[in-house]
């Protein structure tokens, strides 16, 4: 009897400490340049260099999300929302290794989509943060985060209203690619732009 409660909390308490993939949704800071001008040159700080040791810290809206969790509907609904983003043409931004400062192919990708939110203000983008699959699941999540925030960030800037940009983080939850090669690994970094436009 007592072995069993001893494994039926140890169970608990392995579910609970993250066993399940988790993902990031905030609004984005919106100090002015604070996701590009990062002082520690795009590096992320405040992680141990032992990767065993990275915890996400308390706070911001967490949730658990397997990826059989998502409805059809959402299913259908991010499908929508992508295809509406490639109908307008909007582009994602891509980023260095282990980086969320822009470069300046993705300034001008963020040019171009800045433009066409301006043209039309009752449009909503969603950027989705991605990473490689380097690293912690925990690490990549906030590493998606700030290449979200990164882009949302220089939108506003750029004169996009802010409740037309929402950012996600998914880490290296939903890759684009597979493949364990650098070409591959590039793909995977990025901000993903998804679009709802209101009727």
């Amino acid at each position: 009897m007592k072995t069993g409660i001893v494994a039926a909390l140890g169970l608990v308490l392995l579910v609970g400490q993250g066993c399940s993939m988790k993902w990031l949704q905030s609004d984005g800071d919106t100090g002015a340049g604070s996701a590009q001008n990062g002082s520690s040159g795009g590096k992320l700080s405040g992680f141990s260099q032992n990767p065993s040791e990275e915890r996400l810290g308390k706070g911001g809206d967490i949730a658990s999300l397997s990826s059989s969790g998502m409805t059809a509907r959402q299913r259908a609904e991010i499908t929508k929302e992508e295809k509406a983003a490639i109908e307008a043409g909007l582009q994602d931004v891509f980023f260095g290794y282990d980086q969320w400062m822009l470069s300046d192919a993705g300034m001008g990708a963020l040019n171009h989509d800045a433009q066409w939110l301006k043209d039309h203000p009752g449009a909503v983008m969603k950027v989705e943060g991605h990473a490689d699959e380097r690293g912690t699941a925990d690490y990549n999540i906030v590493l998606g985060d700030k290449r979200a925030k990164a882009a949302r960030s220089y939108l506003v800037e750029s004169g996009v209203a802010p409740k037309q940009v929402t950012v996600v983080s998914y880490g290296k939850a939903r890759p684009f690619c597979t493949d364990p090669a650098e070409s591959c690994y590039q793909q995977n970094r990025r901000g993903h732009v998804l679009l709802n436009v209101k009727k």
